[in-house]
C-alpha cells in the first residue's frame, strides 16, 4: 500500500473544510460536471484563489473519492464514508456561491451619474429579456428535481479576472453564458453568448449585450435568484 496515499486519507475531512474560507478569495468559482473529459463522470469542485489556491474536489460514481487541494498539491484524498462528508461538501458549495453573489452587492446599489430616460428605457428591455431567458432555465432546473437522469453542468465565477483589473461575475448554465463586468464607472456590462447545442465556446457573437445603469439592483437580484437555484438543484443527495 502507497504509504503517502495512506497518509493523506487519513487527515479528518471536517477539519479540512473548515479550514476553506472563500472570503478571503480574490476570485472564487464554483463547478457542476463542467468541461469534463468523460460524459460519464460526475465532478463538483470549488476553487478559491486569494494568498493561497484551494480546490475541493467531490468525484462521484464508482470511483467516489473527496480530494483538497493547496497550491496544486494533494492534501488529502479519501473515500467519504458518512452524511456527514457529503453535508460538508454541499455547505462548502452554498458558502461559496453566496460569498461569490455578496460581495458584488454594494456594487450594484452604487448610482451611476447621467443616466438618461433613453438608458431606462433600453434597460427595461433588458431587464425583460434577463427574466425571460432565466426563467426557461428556471424552469429547466425544476424539472431535474423529478427526473434524475437529468445532469446539470454549470459553472460560476466571481471575483478579479486573472491578469485583468476587471471584476467579473460569470455564469455558465446549459446553453448559455452570462458574463457581468463590474466597470470602474459603476455601470454594469452584460454579455450573453448562446451556444445552443454545440457545446460551450461554439459561439463567437453575443446573443445580448447591453450597458446597465439604472436596473443593477433589479437585474442582480434575477441572476441571484438562479444561482441559488443552480446550488440547490446541484446539491449531492
Amino acid at each position: 500500500m502507497n504509504f503517502w496515499r495512506l497518509l493523506r486519507g487519513s487527515q479528518d475531512p471536517k477539519k479540512l473544510f473548515l479550514d476553506f474560507d472563500p472570503q478571503k478569495a480574490a476570485y472564487l468559482s464554483v463547478s457542476w460536471n463542467f468541461d469534463l473529459k468523460e460524459p460519464s463522470q460526475r465532478l463538483w469542485q470549488i476553487e478559491v484563489q486569494g494568498e493561497k489556491e484551494e480546490i475541493i474536489e467531490w468525484h462521484g460514481g464508482k470511483s467516489l473519492e473527496l480530494r483538497f487541494f493547496r497550491d496544486q498539491k494533494l492534501l488529502a484524498s479519501m473515500k467519504p464514508k458518512s452524511l456527514e462528508e457529503k453535508d460538508l461538501m454541499n455547505i462548502a458549495l452554498h458558502s461559496a456561491v453566496k460569498e461569490g453573489l455578496t460581495r458584488h452587492q454594494e456594487f450594484m446599489l452604487a448610482p451611476v451619474s447621467g443616466a438618461t430616460t433613453m438608458d431606462y428605457q433600453n434597460e427595461q428591455r433588458a431587464l425583460q429579456w434577463i427574466q425571460a431567458s432565466l426563467g426557461t432555465l428556471t424552469r429547466v432546473l425544476n424539472k431535474m428535481k423529478a427526473d434524475p437522469s437529468l445532469i446539470l453542468t454549470a459553472a460560476f465565477f466571481s471575483g478579479k479576472q486573472p491578469d485583468s483589473e476587471d471584476t467579473i461575475l460569470r455564469l455558465i448554465i446549459f446553453n448559455l453564458d452570462l458574463i457581468l463586468t463590474l466597470k470602474s464607472d459603476s455601470t454594469l456590462q452584460i454579455v450573453v453568448f448562446d451556444d445552443k447545442n454545440q457545446g460551450h465556446g461554439s459561439s463567437n457573437a453575443p446573443t445580448f449585450q447591453q450597458i446597465i445603469k439604472v436596473t443593477k439592483p433589479q437585474i442582480y437580484d434575477e441572476i441571484m435568484k438562479l444561482v441559488h437555484q443552480i446550488a440547490t438543484a446541484g446539491e449531492l443527495v
